[in-house]
């Protein structure tokens, strides 16, 4: 039996886990994938050279305004382990190229942004390529089951997940009144109402470094919605390197097409907005069916005293900025906080 299980291991879950695990008990934490971090993700493409590309597919970077963000984030470039990206974002639309300087770091980790993931998940207890499929209450503690036959026990139980994976887990218990009349049943209501963007995200590696000079940009009135140099993150000698992400529209209406489609249609974007071919030596496209949330659930989180019960992300309201890492960090600490006040 577990003292706290945690599905998820994304920036909140896992910021979740440090905490509690600090003062309310040994913690457990459940991913899918194979590795950590969540949206926060950071692919590696092996190339024939032997050299290793990195690039970051799904958060571009994280701020940090809250005073624990910051105290993260500048700790981590003492360390070593993070770095100050760039402090403006250009802007590229029908009336030419705008190019901010407006100061705020952005924050993006030499060695890729999972490894913002990976400094939370230091000394905590995961095991990664769980699937979970169904939830059970069970007298006084809950059950969680695997695709893979395992079921693990715990007293409490925390959720890092997008709202829609979230419900399918829930609304068995909803239908066989587990969660009838409990303080999560309105929570469950509040994230029925979240909604969420789509996106493709492609990531190219290429035979030269493009001539385009801004590292970061965000573009209109076309497919793309962003091109990022993520050569500019990484040490010195790391091949030149391109993440393009889709727009919601564009993605919504190409969902279900193959990678390589995906590939061939956003590297054209590309070269039609930046004005320059893109030769490139590697590429893959990965589909987000849970970007950035539109709707977001209002407060930081939901916890549960009487059932052991609670979920977090960025998809929650813990400040005023946005859908984003930082969010999603704070979204876990508050959590953290609200349950081993009550311990």
């Amino acid at each position: 039996m577990h003292d706290w299980l945690v599905v998820g291991a994304g920036l909140a879950g896992l910021a979740f886990a440090r905490d509690a695990g600090q003062t309310g008990g040994p913690v457990t934490v459940l991913d899918k994938s194979r590795g950590v971090s969540g949206r926060a993700a950071t692919r590696r493409v092996a190339l024939p050279d032997g050299t290793t590309a990195r690039l970051d597919h799904g958060a571009r970077f994280f701020t940090a305004r809250h005073p624990r963000t910051v105290a993260l984030a500048e700790g981590g470039v003492r360390e070593g382990w993070n770095a100050v990206w760039t402090r403006g974002v250009a802007t590229l639309d029908g009336r030419g190229l705008h190019v901010a300087q407006d100061t705020h770091p952005r924050y993006a980790p030499p060695q890729g942004l999972s490894t913002l993931g990976r400094v939370l998940a230091r000394g905590l207890d995961i095991h990664t390529g769980v699937q979970v499929t169904s939830l059970a209450r069970r007298g006084d503690h809950w059950q969680v089951h695997a695709q893979d036959g395992q079921t693990w026990a715990a007293q409490r139980l925390v959720l890092n997940l997008p709202a829609p994976q979230l419900l399918p887990l829930l609304d068995p218990l909803m239908l066989g009144d587990a969660l009838r009349h409990s303080a999560s049943e309105g929570a469950l209501q509040a994230a029925r109402r979240v909604g969420y963007a789509p996106s493709w995200a492609v990531g190219a590696v290429l035979t030269g470094a493009p001539q385009w000079a801004h590292p970061a940009t965000r573009l209109t009135g076309g497919p793309l919605e962003w091109v990022a140099l993520e050569h500019t993150k990484r040490p010195p000698g790391h091949p030149p390197a391109l993440t393009l992400q889709a727009n919601a529209d564009w993605t919504r209406a190409h969902l279900d097409a193959p990678p390589q489609e995906v590939c061939a249609r956003l590297l054209a974007a590309a070269e039609e907005a930046l004005g320059e071919t893109l030769p490139t030596r590697a590429a893959f496209a990965h589909r987000w069916r849970f970007a950035t949330p539109t709707h977001r659930a209002p407060g930081p989180c939901h916890w549960d005293a009487a059932l052991g019960l609670g979920w977090c992300g960025d998809w929650f309201t813990p400040d005023a900025h946005g859908p984003r890492a930082e969010a999603a960090l704070l979204s876990g600490w508050a959590l953290a906080r609200q349950v081993t006040e009550g311990l």
